[in-house]
């Protein structure tokens, strides 16, 4: 459009004539008026695509704001005190998580514990779990032995928050290990457990 309106100008200035030139000026009249939509258009479209993306962005943090406070509490309950609770760092275009010790220290994941790591994937996966259920029907919740590296204090704070999830949702959680299933009957007194017989020998040979 800007190159349309630079040729008729210079028509316009090359030519004689009345007719001529009123011809002329009105096809750059046109020009302008085009131009002018066009960037009117743009500017909406623009002025769109930032309102949506303003939305999404006060939208995420709003979630990701209530979903940090839910995880950085059941860490602090399942760690028993060994955490305060969780915060983010800003690094780039990205955030970090960090837990924060006690004692008022930080640690990446990375510098975590086996043990600690589990317990901060399972506290992201139970918050994330209660704001799923806030807004739609949530499927089961299912997890298969994630405890063996938690002692038994551990594992019956991570039981509790099951019990709380299971007031959502339903909550399914696999094992091998009988003192689970003992911590799991003296701390959700209303689980259901199903203790599945083991294979005879013959058919794990046909197996």
């Amino acid at each position: 459009l800007f190159t349309a309106y630079s040729k008729a100008s210079d028509e316009v200035d090359a030519v004689d004539g009345d007719s001529a030139v009123a011809a002329l000026e009105e096809q750059r009249r046109t020009v302008l008026l085009e131009i002018e939509d066009k960037a009117f258009s743009y500017f909406r479209l623009r002025a769109g695509i930032v309102a949506a993306e303003q939305a999404l962005r006060l939208y995420r943090d709003k979630h990701r704001s209530s979903m940090m406070l839910r995880a950085s509490a059941a860490f602090q309950v399942i760690s028993r005190g060994a955490y305060r609770g969780l915060a983010t760092h800003p690094d780039k275009d990205a955030e970090i998580l960090i837990g924060i010790g006690a004692d008022g220290s930080s640690k990446l994941a990375q510098e975590m514990s086996k043990g600690t790591r589990f317990q901060l994937y399972l506290v992201l996966r139970v918050a994330g779990y209660h704001e799923f259920a806030q807004s739609r029907t949530p499927v089961p919740f299912i997890a298969d032995d994630i405890m063996e590296t938690f002692d038994d204090f551990r594992a019956e704070e991570a039981f509790r928050l099951f019990a709380d999830m299971a007031k959502v949702g339903q909550v399914i959680y696999l094992t091998h290990h009988q003192h689970l299933c003992d911590i799991a009957r003296r701390v959700c007194p209303n689980a259901r457990i199903h203790e599945l017989a083991a294979p005879l020998v013959s058919d794990r040979r046909a197996a």
